[in-house]
């Protein structure tokens, strides 16, 4: 018999404590939170997903499975009122005894997490570890320095990474015609100016990161630096199906099923007067 507690351990393990940033942990934010609890509530089916989505919910209640894992929260922050669609799906896990656990940003920097599974899916070749001071430990290997399959300026490799991770479009930030030759690559995870700074000290100008912040995108260019941002849920999703490979090898009695997290945004480029 698999308990809420025997997951919860190996999440735990999987993505240690000492990985966590900006306090994002691990932790169960639909359930039992207890250990005593934990240990009573049997899981037979899992639902592992990006973000607990309405449709993620609805796929776990509907295949009756236990415990629902997802990367981001349901919940950014502490509510104080729950309404709405929200509402709708804390009714759905409540009343089908469904749990549901986010593995936090410690799944980023982790062996085999989600950073890693985005090199592996974009056929990266890995040359060191990118690390950052962190809150509980000296140095947290938040991303990976990587070398390209072969050289190409930035808007080769912008075709690359569409066409390995099956995507509609990737935004730039930079110079197109540059050569690309070394990068960065950082999952699902908005990078800081202090962070992008010290890959240039390590003469790495290229980045690729599921989403930054305007402000920290904007000193990049004038750093001369070049960015791909590819939509968070894009460079999580390879890690998420990692996981919900790693989770069937150790619990072969468990049925776990993968729900993707769609994209709902689109880049759209005008009619001009001579296309109409």
């Amino acid at each position: 018999m698999t308990t809420l507690h025997d997951i919860v351990k190996h999440l735990e393990a999987l993505a240690p404590r000492d990985y966590t940033l900006l306090g994002q942990e691990g932790y169960v934010e639909v359930g039992p939170s207890i250990r005593s609890e934990q240990t009573k509530t049997t899981i037979n089916r899992v639902v592992v997903t990006t973000y607990p989505s309405s449709k993620a919910v609805a796929k776990a209640s509907q295949e009756k499975a236990n415990l629902l894992i997802s990367y981001r929260p349901m919940f950014k922050k502490s509510i104080r009122q729950i309404s709405g669609l929200d509402l709708v799906r804390i009714r759905l896990l409540a009343k089908n005894y469904i749990s549901s656990y986010v593995v936090g940003s410690a799944w980023i920097s982790a062996k085999d997490g989600l950073t890693d599974a985005l090199v592996d899916a974009l056929n990266l070749r890995q040359t060191s570890n990118f690390n950052i001071q962190g809150p509980h430990s000296t140095l947290v290997p938040i991303g990976r320095f990587c070398e390209l399959p072969s050289i190409m300026n930035h808007s080769g490799f912008a075709n690359y990474i569409a066409s390995k991770l099956e995507i509609p479009s990737v935004t730039f930030t930079g110079r197109l015609d540059d050569d690309a030759s070394q990068v960065l690559v950082c999952a699902g995870f908005s990078l800081t100016e202090d962070m992008l700074l010290q890959s240039l000290k390590e003469n790495v100008k290229t980045v690729v990161s599921g989403e930054i912040s305007p402000e920290v995108r904007f000193g990049a260019y004038e750093y001369g630096m070049n960015i791909y941002e590819l939509g968070a849920f894009h460079t999580e999703k390879p890690g998420m199906m990692r996981l919900r490979h790693q989770l069937s090898l150790e619990y072969p009695e468990l049925k776990i099923e993968f729900v993707e997290t769609e994209s709902i945004t689109q880049s759209l480029k005008p009619y001009t007067k001579n296309m109409a």
